[in-house]
């Protein structure tokens, strides 16, 4: 981190020879630079960089430099450096570039452009930084400005400022997630990431913008150089930021900005003139260096940009709301230049407030100013010092005027005869003087506020001395003036004893700033709590009273707010209550009593300002959080909490920057095991936040596939019962390949002193038994996990059942359901011991071991748990506590096998009482699942107070209110055989449910066919925030009896239940099993055995499925009852978040299912419904549903906004065929999202299951919403427009919701599939680039109409451009509007071209762009574009109102045809693959050339080719058809569609009959052909010699053509191309043939199917192979996939074919050809014979539904 720097930015504006004339120097800008950073000395000693950006310059010229050092003076020294590079290029001027010479006649003049190109920091830009560094990496690396270059000018990015993020780990963890690695987690690189992750986003957007308008590439980068908007960066980066900030960078293409944050704690200043544009962190530099007015400088506005262009135009832009202002008072006391007149003036204040409460101690001690020295604490308190002392000369001045006064009126009382003698009395009252003396200089020249803490203090013990003979020993009063008093070290290790030397009455040390009592975490050295002598003198005093307890509560209070994201809402500041308790005066007491050094002989006081009178000096500066505790932002009052949490547990970090950051990483824990439980153990632990990561020996498929298959922490909202949607904070989960190998276990220590495991947990028994937990305490790691001696609890029986008898415990006669107890309930009970005390969880759980339900079937290591028992109560718990576990862990520890781990107790509850059924040393199956949902606090506190022998006495805490239930699911057949290797799909959807947690004992991860990726098992802590992200596609496999345990946590054991059971119904895999009555004995009271008085089913429900087969049940007929409780219960936190204030009678404890009365005194009521529409079928072709909802409440709020209302509430509604819990859980998601964005309600969520309504996967969503608006504001106000009128509009997000219809049958038409590249945007898939949602711009036009300014607003919705005008313009006015006004988006642009869509259709259909057009009066366009750019929009002005005669168009688009280019009469169309080349993937730029060899056949394929290939994302370009009969009409086709047609010989190979004349010639019936063919039964010439003449002149054809691949159409016989022909272009020859290959592989295929009476037939396109290894010795090799379809009983061949070809043929051939073309598939020969080869993009193209994986011939 880089704490109270210094950055100042500087843009020239005039060319480079002005400045050499007017300045009389090259280096100009440097000159400046060099100067502001001399001047900002007091804000960085330990480093400091420049760098310079040259716009203009040609290719191959170097155009950014950049310059740092860490020398002892790194300001001198880099500038020095940049400087005599400078001056060697100028001496080094070729003679070319000399011009003339000087005036000296001496210095010849040097070309500027050549100066410009070769002359390093001779560009116009420059950004320069001075540090003042705090880690003890005080490395080159970590000075500014920071590099992200790139070859694209616009990407590279320098950066630069005085800042600290509060909250850098959660935006580190989001980089991460948007799939970037960061190399370290410094803030610095982190907001350089963040910035420039939104700068490609820009950069990508631009691009493809201006490409699809047919830009050439290089215009297009200089297109984007241009229109660049830094301030839509700066706002998509930083809105999740939080700290104190000034950020400057700088673009590689001349672009800058300097950004502050909203509250303004850091400052920064700037001034612009026609010379200059410059901003640096004070405002006196900038008037000194520049020789500026005070009124020309001025302070950058919070949550605003400069933003600079590059052709030097600037602009104040807002990016952050402002907050309210909080300026760093501290700051302004210590770090700013005093020369700065405010500054200035506030610091004297400062000390002139102190003299007041000064004179009340002397006076109090009977001292006086008379005998008081006043001096000051070098260098920064000398203003302040300045102030104290003019308030004594004032306070001394009104003293002696009124002893003058005295000495008057005594004179006159008394007479001259009296004796007074007056002169004397008026010479002591003129003698009395202030007395002051620089009694205090720095020798050494350092600054011990902020320094390195290992050198700190050796330091202060020599940086002063005195000047001696300056005070009177014994009798005078020294006062001493600082600043401030932070730590108290320098102030007893330097300044007392110094003071102390000179032998004053007393010493009284005066601080213009009050106590500083909290940590700073927004740039300012002062991170550790423990450090401050305000704080320690508070804890001190708090120990004396006896009020440690205090310092507990707060502990606890702060931690638990650390686990909370920023996001979750306020936090508060529990430290304050440590300085609670105790007055003002009380902590200056005790901190002076810490200060005084032993030996001091002179009485010591301090007094310190107060924050009042801080606020009176400088009011304007309120950011006053380190006295106060009163931090501006969340961030900060987390990181304080953290402060003292960090103080509490002893640590020494700090409590942010890099360290701190880097703490997430350092604090790794180990679990080892396999099973359940320690998969749940790491789940649990990964909750902590003291968990950087959690790594899980060996682990199994949950663990290794965290977010895929095993927990990812979407429940955590589901969990709150409140409803929060906060997520708690999850380290990431890992897993790693460590040996286990006893005795020594080497693998596993090495392994803990490499990684430096804080905790190693062991989890399996086995190893517990073979003494893991021994060797890894004598390796010195913390472990968790009772020794070798201690695990005999479990592992001999011999040694518990002795022990237990030893000490009179009551056990059962047998376990486990095998005795006399057996028919009776068993429970567990845990407690966690650290070897001397323990804790028990006052809940214990009761386990379902038998297999079956109601009790029957094998004993299991059990089937299911839930947890309370409703059956062990408070008071029996009470008496385990005391008469089982004390004694027992008394008595271990007695034996010398002290137990230090959890001891999970075993019991059958029998009439008598309980029982002891066994032990366990490590918690189990499904114990473990049942309970740790049901924890309350941090597990990793625990475990690690039992591994360091620090456990309280204290019982762990609960969730109150809330129960669990464990439902384990099996492979049929267990406990006794069963298959293995059974995939598991559902987990996802199980997730969903709320309050689901599934927990993983019998799985494993297996990659998924056809890719090359393999996991690792060992992973470096660089790699810990990604572990979730998955490169390589997975699959998991069952490899266990036990596979899943599913856990749901509900509000009552019967919630929780049916939770569990919804979430066990989502999960599949074959056969498997699981009881259905898990927690069905719940409502029982008391312990009956089972078959007397009880049945474990008998009043209690088991599973829905469970009846009768003739009984029908609403869940049997297709209605999920209780997966539509649950989905609806988990809509409840989505809808909380909505609430607001208007609501009346609205609560947060209110049920959001139910209504609210909304009420105004007068207004209208506006209502708005909507549907999706068919967008949902490309959600769910892509399935993504994330944004439908954003759309939906934006078509009904943006309506109900047109009208001036403001939306107060919304309804949604979902009617679906099957639920499917996971896709309405994102359909209402994206509903709340939009309702806060929108700023209303979400009032209900609707969800219907309709079984045959619709198509099995269908679905509607529907929504309605209300708003209000006044009386007499409702537009639009028609009867206000007039001619002239200004048409503003706000861009659209994209296509929005409307046109879907036309934009999928353009899409199916082309033969593009959602999941490739789209065209127009190959950096997405087709899918996700149609899929933006509907932009929600009710804030906009709200804050518009309430201006005033609008007289109409339109959503472009239904009815595109063309209609959107219908219902709000009067009958006799148009809009009329302009197409180069806005540009048509790139998506619009492609379907147009490709779909060749009309102009007309465009505009009828599509918003082209433009989603919200509002009508503004011509006089208020002005202010009405500030207000919108204010607001974030991008207004475009795209037309205006004009006068029409009734029944003309409402809009009119002028020069749509010419702008968008884009009508197939012009014969435009855009070379997308061209354009984008250098972002497309190459196969779909350089396209394959294809040959179609057709024959006579009239119904045919061909045409699906033709549009196919047509597509620009096609990897096939068709250069020719090619046919023997010169009547083909295959050529006829080829003709109509701009394709080469070619007729072979010449037409002589029609006469040799080499192919089929059609089915014209076929018989009504079956038929027997008339002519002969191949496809007929007619005999076919196939002489060597025709075959071999035929083969070649196709050969000769393809090679002129260059044509590389052949298609063969169904009409062609095959069998005529020659072997050697087929051998030459192996890999390159696609056969179609009408029939599912091997069936029918001979002629007539389709005749052969009816003649057979099969159901089913269809196509095959395949390779062809040579004869001899083809299929039945004709030409088919591998399949390439295969299309069928059902033969009708009224089906001819005629019919057939007719079908065959269009649903079957039309979509194979063009799929084939695309998987061909573009490498996807390829043939493959070897020793084992002809196959297909494969790419890695052939899985993508499986995964996309473009192929039949059963036809495909695998070898």
């Amino acid at each position: 981190p880089h704490h109270e720097c210094g950055f100042a930015m500087l843009r020239l504006l005039k060319p480079w020879e002005y400045y050499k004339e007017k300045y009389g120097t090259s280096f100009y800008g440097l000159n400046r630079m060099y100067l502001m950073m001399e001047k900002q000395r007091n804000r960085g000693q330990d480093g400091c960089g420049i760098a310079n950006v040259k716009l203009d310059v040609p290719p191959g010229v170097k155009y950014i430099n950049c310059e740092k050092s860490i020398d002892k003076d790194p300001i001198k020294d880099v500038f020095e450096r940049v400087l005599q590079q400078g001056a060697d290029k100028l001496s080094r001027a070729p003679p070319e570039a000399l011009l003339s010479s000087s005036a000296d006649g001496k210095h010849p003049e040097v070309d500027p452009m050549w100066v410009k190109e070769n002359v390093p920091f001779a560009g116009e830009l420059f950004l320069a930084h001075v540090r003042y560094g705090t880690d003890s990496d005080n490395s080159i690396d970590r000075c500014h400005p920071v590099l992200r270059e790139s070859n694209w000018m616009t990407r590279s990015l320098l950066l630069a400022g005085n800042f600290n993020i509060t909250n850098n780990e959660d935006l580190f963890s989001s980089l991460v997630q948007i799939g970037q690695h960061p190399r370290e987690l410094s803030d610095t690189l982190t907001l350089l990431e963040k910035i420039g992750h939104f700068v490609d986003k820009e950069n990508n957007d631009l691009y493809v913008k201006y490409s699809a308008s047919g830009q050439a590439p290089r215009t297009c980068f200089s297109l984007i150089a241009e229109n660049v908007n830094v301030a839509r960066v700066l706002r998509r980066a930083s809105s999740d930021w939080d700290g104190g900030y000034c950020i400057a960078g700088v673009f590689g293409h001349g672009d800058a900005f300097c950004l502050r944050d909203p509250s303004g704690i850091r400052p920064a200043f700037y001034m612009a003139n026609d010379e200059v544009i410059v901003v640096a962190s004070e405002a006196p530099l900038i008037q000194t260096v520049f020789g500026a007015s005070e009124d020309s400088v001025h302070p950058l506005p919070p949550g605003q940009a400069l933003v600079i262009k590059r052709s030097g135009n600037w602009k104040l832009e807002s990016v952050l709301a402002p907050q309210p202002l909080k300026q760093c008072s501290f700051e302004r006391i210590y770090f700013s230049r005093g020369n700065d007149a405010g500054v200035y003036r506030q610091r004297e204040h400062l000390g002139r407030l102190l003299l007041a409460p000064l004179m009340k101690i002397l006076e109090a001690d009977g001292d006086s100013l008379a005998n008081t020295v006043l001096s000051f604490i070098p260098n920064t308190a000398e203003l302040a010092f300045n102030g104290l002392v003019k308030e004594a000369q004032d306070e001394m001045s009104r003293r002696q005027a009124v002893l003058i006064k005295e000495i008057m009126e005594r004179t006159k009382r008394e007479g001259a005869g009296s004796g007074f003698d007056v002169e004397e009395a008026l010479r002591r009252v003129g003698a009395m003087t202030v007395r002051t003396e620089k009694v205090v200089h720095k020798d050494a020249k350092i600054r011990t506020f902020i320094q390195e803490d290992s050198s700190r203090e050796g330091l202060t013990m020599h940086a002063y001395d005195v000047h001696y003979g300056t005070v009177r020993a014994k009798e005078d009063v020294l006062v001493a003036l600082d600043d401030s008093i932070v730590r108290g070290n320098t102030l007893k290790n330097a300044i007392l004893r110094t003071l102390d030397r000179l032998g004053p009455k007393s010493i009284l040390v005066l601080s213009s700033c009050p106590q500083i009592r909290y940590p700073d975490v927004y740039g300012i050295d002062m991170a550790k709590m423990g450090d401050l002598a305000a704080f320690k003198a508070a804890v001190t005093m708090l120990q004396e009273r006896g009020q440690e307890g205090i310092l507990a509560e707060v502990y606890r209070a702060c931690r638990s707010q650390l686990s909370r994201p920023l996001a979750s809402g306020d936090f508060v500041n529990h430290v304050r209550r440590v300085y609670e308790p105790f007055t003002p005066d009380e902590i200056s007491a005790k901190i002076c009593q810490q200060v005084t050094p032993a030996g001091c002989k002179a009485k010591i006081g301090i007094l310190f300002n107060t924050v009042d009178a801080l606020h009176v000096a400088m009011p304007e500066f309120a950011g006053d959080w380190y006295f106060t505790g009163n931090y501006p932002t969340p961030g900060g009052t987390k990181v304080c909490c953290r402060a003292f949490v960090l103080w509490f547990e002893g640590s020494s970090a700090r409590c942010y920057g890099v360290s701190s950051a880097a703490s997430c990483a350092q604090t790794p824990v180990l679990v080892i095991g396999n099973g359940g439980s320690e998969h749940a153990l790491a789940w649990k632990l990964s909750q902590s936040h003291e968990v950087g990561c959690v790594y899980v020996a060996p682990g199994n498929g949950g663990i290794s596939g965290q977010t895929a298959h095993g927990h990812e922490h979407r429940n955590a909202e589901h969990d709150d019962a409140k409803g929060s949607t906060a997520r708690v904070h999850t380290a990431p989960v890992i897993p790693v390949d460590v040996p286990l190998t006893p005795p020594h276990f080497k693998e596993v220590k090495d392994f803990c002193r490499e990684r430096s495991i804080v905790l190693a947990v062991v989890g399996s028994e086995q190893l517990l038994h073979e003494g893991l937990a021994d060797a890894l305490r004598s390796a010195g790691v913390p472990t968790f996990g009772p020794s070798q001696a201690a695990a005999e609890l479990e592992s001999s029986q011999a040694f518990s059942k002795t022990l237990v008898q030893k000490l009179g415990l009551p056990m059962a006669a047998a376990s486990h359901g095998d005795g006399e107890d057996s028919g009776f309930p068993e429970v567990s009970v845990l407690a966690f011991s650290d070897g001397v005390n323990f804790a028990m969880v006052p809940a214990a759980t009761q386990d379902q071991k038998r297999c079956n339900d109601e009790g029957r079937g094998p004993v299991t290591d059990g089937m299911g748990a839930f947890a309370p028992s409703p059956l062990v109560d408070e008071e029996m718990l009470k008496s385990l506590e005391e008469n089982v576990l004390r004694p027992l862990f008394d008595a271990m520890r007695t034996e010398g096998r002290p137990f230090s781990g959890c001891l999970q107790t075993e019991l059958v509850l029998t009439p008598s009482g309980p029982r002891i059924l066994g032990f366990k040393t490590s918690i189990s199956d499904p114990v473990a699942q049942a309970m740790f949902p049901l924890l309350d606090g941090d597990l990793f506190e625990v475990l690690s107070a039992c591994a360091g022998s620090r456990l309280k006495r204290e019982p762990l805490t609960l969730r109150r209110n809330q129960s669990t239930v464990a439902v384990v699911l099996t492979c049929g057949g267990y406990p006794g055989p069963f298959q293995l290797g059974h995939a598991i799909t559902g987990i996802e959807r199980a997730l969903c449910v709320p309050g689901a947690h599934v927990f993983h004992t019998g799985t494993t991860v297996e990659i998924a066919e056809g890719t090359d990726a393999k996991p690792t098992s060992r992973r470096s802590l660089n790699s810990i925030a990604s572990n979730n992200s998955h490169s390589f596609a997975q699959k998991l496999m069952t490899c266990g009896g036990r596979v899943l345990t599913v856990a749901a946590i509900g509000r009552s054991l019967h919630e929780a239940r049916e939770r569990a059971y919804v979430a066990v119904r989502a999960i599949n895999f074959t056969d498997a099993h699981y009881r259905h009555d898990i927690a069905a004995l719940a409502s029982l009271s008391a312990a009956s055995p089972r078959g007397k008085t009880f049945s474990p089913t008998r009043g209690a429900a088991s599973d829905p499925n469970d009846v009768p087969a003739s009984q029908f049940t609403y869940r049997s007929s297709g209605v999920d009852k209780a997966a539509c409780e649950a989905a609806l219960r988990s809509f409840e936190p989505l809808m909380r978040r909505t609430v607001v204030a208007s609501a009346v009678g609205a609560t947060p404890k209110e049920d959001l299912m139910k209504a609210s009365v909304y009420e105004m005194d007068q207004g209208m009521m506006i209502s708005s419904a909507s549907a999706i529409g068919t967008k949902l079928k490309v959600a769910a072709h892509i399935g993504n549903f994330d944004s439908l909802g954003v759309d939906l409440v934006a078509l009904c709020v943006n309506d109900i906004a047109a009208r001036g209302a403001e939306t107060l509430f919304f309804h949604d509604h979902i009617s679906t065929e099957k639920l499917d819990a996971h896709q309405v859980m994102q359909l209402v998601k994206g509903v709340s999202d939009g309702c806060v964005e929108a700023g209303c309600r979400l009032l209900d969520a609707g969800v219907a299951e309709l079984p045959g309504v619709f198509a099995p996967g269908g679905f509607d969503f529907v929504g309605f919403a209300v708003g209000m608006a006044e009386k007499g504001k409702l537009l639009p106000q028609r009867e206000a427009m007039v001619d002239g009128d200004v048409l503003i509009a706000l861009p659209s997000s994209g296509l929005h919701s409307n046109g879907f219809s036309l934009v999928r049958a353009i899409i199916k038409a082309s033969g593009l599939e959602y999941s490739q590249a789209a065209p127009f945007d190959p950096t997405r898939s087709l899918g996700d680039a149609l899929m933006p949602p509907t932009r929600i711009y009710a804030k906009s036009v709200l804050a518009l109409a309430r201006a005033g300014l609008l007289r109409g607003a339109v959503q472009v919705a239904h009815g595109g451009l063309e209609h959107c005008f219908d219902a709000v313009l009067p009958p006799h006015f148009s809009a009329q509007m302009r197409a180069d006004a806005w540009e048509l988006p790139a998506v619009v642009r492609w379907l147009a071209a490709v779909g060749k869509v009309p102009c007309r259709e465009l505009i009828s259909t599509f918003n082209c762009g433009l989603g919200m057009i509002l009508v503004v009066p011509a006089a208020s366009q002005e202010t009405a574009m500030t207000m919108l750019t204010e607001l974030h929009e991008e207004p475009l002005v795209v037309g205006k109102l004009v006068s029409c005669s009734n029944g003309a168009p409402r809009v009119e688009v002028e020069g749509a045809q010419g702008s968008w280019l884009m009508l197939p009469e012009l014969g435009v169309s855009l070379p997308f693959p061209e354009v984008l080349s250098s972002l497309q993937d190459p196969w779909t730029v350089c396209r394959m050339k294809v040959l179609i060899l057709a024959g006579g056949e009239g119904v045919s394929a061909m045409q699906a080719l033709f549009s196919a290939t047509k597509v620009p994302a096609s990897a096939a370009s068709l250069v020719a058809v090619a046919s023997p009969d010169p009547d083909s009409k295959a050529l006829v086709m080829a003709r109509a569609n701009g394709v080469r047609d070619i007729v072979l010989g010449e037409g002589r190979f029609k006469e040799a009959e080499f192919f089929c004349e059609g089915l014209d010639a076929l018989d009504d019936d079956l038929g027997s052909p008339t002519d002969a063919g191949a496809g007929t039964n007619g005999k076919v010439d196939k002489s060597a010699n025709a075959a071999l003449d035929f083969s070649e002149q196709l050969d000769k054809t393809m090679d002129e053509l260059q044509a590389e691949l052949l298609v063969v159409m169904d009409d062609v016989d095959s069998s005529l191309l020659t072997k050697a022909f087929v051998q030459r272009r192996a890999g390159k020859i696609l056969l179609c043939h009408a029939s599912l290959l091997p069936a029918f592989a001979g002629p007539s295929p389709i005749e052969a199917a009816l003649r057979a009476g099969v159901c089913v037939t269809g196509c095959t396109v395949s390779f062809a192979v040579p004869p001899s290894l083809g299929l039945r010795g004709n030409h088919h090799g591998p399949q390439i996939l295969q299309e069928p379809i059902r033969i009708e009983s009224k089906d001819t061949a005629v019919t057939l074919r007719q079908r065959l070809v269009t649903e079957c043929e039309a979509p194979a051939l063009p799929r084939a050809l695309q998987l061909v073309a573009s490498g996807s598939v390829a043939l493959r020969c070897d020793d084992e014979g002809y196959g297909l080869g494969r790419s890695a993009s052939f899985s993508e193209a499986a995964s996309a539904g473009m192929l039949n994986h059963g036809s495909i011939m695998h070898r």
